[in-house]
């Protein structure tokens, strides 16, 4: 009996130490590269894993947890790109109406995660085509931005 209970208490804490996986949220998790790196391929990385899936997912998001930090999400079904530069502080800028063809146009036009983040300044074409969400919307995230 006090091996069992050992045993439950055991596994409680361990699966207290992991992140919660959401298995709706499709996530890559970028582990290799620089700050800098990760950051400019973050939007590219994205539409290519969103592209790759089979688009059965609620969202579908790309996440550094080391060298870059941040947490850029696609949620097609609500057209959000929501994005997190600064984990632990919440989300920082929502765009509304963003599909696949429009990730590509970011992607095209060699838009970063600085860019989106506002730290970089976009091109003012697609700045123009992207409109920004307020408040924003609390999308779900495997990531942890608050």
């Amino acid at each position: 009996m006090k091996t069992t209970i050992l045993i439950v208490i055991l596994g409680v804490l361990l699966l207290g130490c992991f992140d919660k996986i959401d298995l709706a949220i499709d996530t890559l998790y970028l582990k290799d590269g620089d700050r800098a790196t990760q950051r400019s391929q973050a939007v590219s990385k994205l539409y290519e894993h969103y592209a790759a899936s089979e688009k059965n997912r609620e969202a579908y998001e790309v996440v550094s947890k080391k060298s870059g930090r941040f947490i850029l999400n696609f949620t097609p079904g609500l057209g959000l790109l929501t994005v997190c530069g600064d984990p632990g502080s919440g989300w920082s800028q929502q765009f509304q109406n963003v599909d696949e063809a429009m990730l590509k146009k970011l992607v095209d036009e060699g838009i970063s995660f600085d860019d989106l983040y506002d730290v970089g300044s976009m091109s003012h074409k697609v700045d123009s085509l992207l409109v920004r969400k307020r408040p924003i919307y609390n999308v779900n995230t495997n990531g942890n931005p608050k």
